[in-house]
C-alpha cells in the first residue's frame, strides 16, 4: 500500500500546489511548516451538555476536531468536499494530532465514518467523510467499516435551526442488518456543528453492539449566536 506521504508526494509531482498555509508555490498542499503551526494549536473539544435534546438521544463519549471552521482549516474542508482525495491527508494528519496519544481516538476498534446521501455522492462523486475515514485509517493503521448506512432521506443540516436539527435525522441511519459493532470505536465526518448528526450515528452503532463511540472531525463550526453548542 502507497503510504499517505509518497501519495501527497506523488500528487505534487502531478499537480503542482501552492500551500494553502503560507503561499509558498511548488510545495504540498500544506507545507510542513504549516501543518507543524497548525498541528500544534489542535486540541480537543469537550462534550457539551445534554440541554436541549431528548432524554433518549444518544450521548458520545467524545469529540476532538483539527480547529475551528475557520482560515486554512476551512479552505481545506471545502476543497476536501469539491476535489476529495488529495486534501484529505492533510487534513487527517491535522485530526490525527489533535487525536493525540488517547487510545479511545488513535487504537479504536473500528473506524467508521458519517454515511451520505447516493444523490448527494453521484452530484459530488465522493462522501467527504467516507474518504476523510480512509485517510485517518491509513494513518493509524486501524480498520476501516463501511457498515453504516444512511436508510432516510433527511434535510440539509446548516439550512435548519438547532432546535429542528435532531428530528430531521434521528432514524436516519442504522449499522447494516447483522452487523455488530464491538469495542470502543471512532466516528469521522468533515464538519461537526451542533452534533446531532454524530450522535444519531453514535445512537446507530450503539444499538449494533459498540460499547464507545468517539468522534474526530475536521473541523468544528463556530456556531451563530442562539444555537445550541453540542
Amino acid at each position: 500500500m502507497v503510504s499517505s506521504y509518497a501519495y501527497e508526494q506523488v500528487l505534487d509531482l502531478v499537480f503542482p500546489t501552492v500551500c494553502l498555509g503560507c503561499g509558498k508555490a511548488g510545495g504540498r498542499i500544506l507545507c510542513e511548516g504549516c501543518l507543524a503551526r497548525i498541528a500544534s494549536s489542535c486540541n480537543q473539544v469537550e462534550l457539551d451538555s445534554h440541554r436541549g435534546y431528548p432524554e433518549h438521544c444518544p450521548r458520545l463519549n467524545g469529540f476532538r476536531a483539527a480547529g475551528p471552521y475557520l482560515g486554512v482549516i476551512r479552505e481545506l474542508v471545502l476543497s476536501l468536499k469539491s476535489h476529495g482525495r488529495p486534501f484529505a491527508f492533510p487534513l487527517a494528519r491535522l485530526m490525527v494530532a489533535a487525536a493525540g496519544n488517547d487510545p479511545d481516538y488513535v487504537a479504536p476498534k473500528a473506524i467508521y465514518y458519517v454515511p451520505s446521501e447516493r444523490s448527494k455522492i453521484k452530484e459530488r462523486g465522493h462522501n467527504p467523510a467516507e474518504v476523510l475515514a480512509c485517510a485517518v485509517s491509513t494513518l493509524l493503521g486501524r480498520p476501516l467499516s463501511h457498515s453504516l448506512e444512511k436508510i432516510k432521506a433527511t434535510e440539509d443540516q446548516d439550512r435548519l435551526p438547532a432546535v429542528l436539527r435532531w428530528g430531521n435525522v434521528s432514524g436516519a441511519f442504522r449499522c447494516m442488518p447483522g452487523f455488530k459493532a464491538r469495542g470502543s470505536v471512532l466516528l469521522i465526518d468533515d464538519v461537526l456543528t451542533t452534533g446531532t448528526t454524530a450522535r444519531a450515528c453514535g445512537g446507530a452503532l450503539l444499538d449494533a453492539g459498540a460499547d464507545a463511540v468517539h468522534a474526530l472531525v475536521a473541523a468544528r463550526a463556530v456556531l451563530r449566536r442562539g444555537y445550541a453548542a453540542t
